[in-house]
């Protein structure tokens, strides 16, 4: 809202390179700014200042666009509670929204549906039932449905797992990166779920105060917990205990120690080797 009481800069001097394909996972404290970087990429926040290009897209400040369609067929949004965005009397109509949105025919979108629903693991027999009817996990796999459905090339996720249980966020997780590999998507991950940035993420952005922290490989932000602490964040608890382990027996373990299996196996090779 420039020019009014209400001006706040949110993100400052942002320099970021996503490679296609790539696993993109963004952290930082609330307000840090990384809601505000995603929304730019599908044209719901347009810069005031700058320009962001997504393929052959480009979006400069103070220049009207006319490619929004097309960036929004090209990139899928996933918000907190995609669920929340459900909103017609069937399953069907609800995911066939995008495609008829995009010019595509009836029949055309409905082809579409079909297809779309193994991806999120859902059978033809929720299509005729109302969305509303469906249980909490259901009807956040029917959102996504309807993001997937236009074949976006890229998928943002905005803390795709919020409000969900340990066992509903890990299946979530599962789901986005099989669609990920299997559909060759390029994913950004908003998250402040340190283990999801660690497990699934080739290249991780830390955010702070409206800037670029740093970013690198999951390896190379995590190997420093202190700088991290400088503003907040901690490392996942698995390589807290590898570090841990590390001062204790005087010795060096992996830097990607971020899944609880990687690391019991690294526990047990040390103690073969320490012969406790």
């Amino acid at each position: 809202m420039p020019n009014t009481p209400f001006e706040h800069q949110a993100l400052t001097n942002i320099n970021l390179n996503i490679k296609s394909g790539q696993f993109v996972a963004i952290i930082g404290h609330t307000g840090s700014g990384k809601s505000t970087i995603v929304q730019h990429l599908n044209g719901l926040l347009k810069p005031t200042k700058g320009s962001i290009q997504i393929g052959d897209i480009v979006i400069e400040a103070n220049k009207k666009n006319k490619d929004f369609k097309k960036l929004r067929q090209l990139v899928g949004m996933v918000f907190q509670y995609p669920e929340h965005q459900l909103f017609d009397e069937t399953v069907e109509k609800d995911i066939a929204f995008g495609p008829l949105n995009f010019g595509f025919t009836k029949e055309e979108a409905f082809k579409k549906v079909l297809d779309v629903l193994p991806l999120v693991k859902l059978g033809n027999e929720v299509l005729q039932k109302s969305p509303f009817d469906l249980s909490g996990g259901q009807k956040r796999r029917v959102a996504i449905a309807g993001v997937l459905v236009s074949k976006p090339r890229v998928l943002v996720l905005d803390e795709p797992t919020a409000g969900l249980d340990p066992v509903g966020r890990k299946q979530m997780m599962e789901l986005f990166t099989t669609l990920h590999k299997k559909e060759k998507l390029t994913t950004v991950l908003v998250t402040h779920n340190m283990e999801f940035a660690a497990m699934y993420a080739d290249l991780v952005v830390v955010m702070d105060r409206s800037n670029i922290w740093m970013q690198g490989t999951p390896e190379e932000i995590f190997k420093s917990p202190e700088k991290l602490k400088e503003i907040g964040l901690n490392v996942p608890e698995t390589v807290q205990l590898a570090m841990m382990l590390e001062e204790n027996f005087k010795t060096e373990l992996p830097k990607n120690l971020f899944t609880k299996e990687s690391l019991l196996n690294s526990i047990t090779m040390l103690l073969e080797k320490e012969k406790i």
